[in-house]
């Protein structure tokens, strides 16, 4: 007969820990988390690290446009990307627009998930005719590409952050309701 060592439990390695561990041993997928992360600390800290707010016209000198990269400005600070024609900072408008195309790519993406998750378990439950009407629907939805319904519905509804999201969730919400039924 064998002895055997039950002094220390055995290592219980969870999912996630399994995932994180995986993850982070891909230099590609390490790389690009803290790119993001990077990405995501520039757009928040934006008001603070940028010499001008590019939507404040009070800050906004039209002597300082079409400036070279690295070039003083007439206010005073050195516009490291140069300047628009109107005189804004390039890196400040990056930075700002940044928050902005996060925050709509987030609000589409988690509205759209939430649709077509509930869309998909509906499908799902409901399962006969329902489930038949609400899967073609999909598919006809499916049947176009996304980039194409999303301007043709800003196109329609005009411009604005609030239709730009509307048309995401209109064109991403399919993919989100196949997944969930299809498991």
């Amino acid at each position: 007969m064998t002895d055997m060592n039950l002094s220390s439990p055995a290592k219980v390695e969870t999912p996630f820990r399994r995932f994180v561990s995986e993850f982070f041993e891909s230099r590609i997928a390490a790389g690009a988390f803290i790119g993001l992360l990077i990405i995501i600390v520039l757009a928040l800290l934006a008001p603070w690290i940028t010499p001008q707010n590019p939507y404040d016209l009070g800050q906004v000198d039209v002597l300082d446009g079409r400036l070279p990269p690295g070039s003083e400005a007439f206010t005073g600070y050195t516009m490291w990307l140069g300047s628009d024609g109107s005189g804004r900072d390039l890196y400040s408008a990056i930075l700002y627009g940044l928050r902005i195309s996060l925050a709509v790519g987030v609000a589409s993406g988690v509205i759209a998930l939430l649709i077509g998750t509930v869309i998909g378990l509906v499908a799902a439950y409901a399962g006969g005719r329902i489930e038949n009407v609400i899967m073609r629907i999909v598919d006809l939805q499916l049947s176009f590409p996304a980039s194409l319904v999303a301007l043709m519905l800003i196109a329609i509804l005009g411009k604005g952050i609030e239709n730009i999201i509307l048309a995401l969730v209109i064109a991403q919400w399919a993919y989100y309701a196949r997944t969930v039924r299809g498991t």
